[in-house]
Formats: structure tokens, sequence, C-alpha cells
């Protein structure tokens, strides 16, 4: 499982300038690209360089979820994936 966690040092001027606290999403090379290439396209602020953890401005609660979302997207498996969705429709179905 990935970690989020704040820190509010060390953060580049763009992603400074937007928010005081910076979220750091701990991923490895392959996995922090492909998320920080989604995030950008979600038009969220992000930073990412080479052997740098990715670090995302997170301002709203939808901008936390849409980050939480491309995390699982991207390094959970299709079956867990495909389980959870299963078990959210099994949970909406009126009895």
């Amino acid at each position: 499982m990935q970690a989020l966690k704040s820190d509010y040092a060390e953060s580049g001027p763009d992603l400074q300038a937007i928010a005081q606290a910076k979220t750091v999403v701990e991923l490895d090379r392959v996995n922090r690209w492909n998320v920080y290439r989604r995030l950008q396209e979600l038009d969220l602020v992000c930073e990412c360089s080479c052997d740098r953890p990715l670090a995302v401005a997170i301002e709203t609660p939808a901008a936390a979820l849409q980050v939480w979302a491309v995390v699982q997207a991207i390094t959970r498996s299709k079956l867990s994936l495909t389980d959870h969705l299963e078990r959210c429709w099994q949970q909406r179905t009126p009895q």
C-alpha cells in the first residue's frame, strides 16, 4: 500500500505558490510517472522529477478523492479493482 503524507518543507516554487503544504505520494518509478501524468490530465497541481517522490497540492476533498482513485487504479490489480466494484454494486442492490 502506498503512503500519503503531508510535507511542509522543500516544495518547488510552483507547488509552494499554490498550497502551503503538499502531499507526497510514495510510489515506484513507473507508477509514479503514470500517476503524475493522470493527475496532470485532471488539472491537479503536482510535480515529479527523477529520483524524487511525487508531490501533489490537495486543496479540496474532491482533489483528495481524485488522487486516491488514480493511485488505486494504477497500483491495484485488475482482479482487486473488479472485486471492489462488484462489492459496491451488491451494496447498492435493494434486498
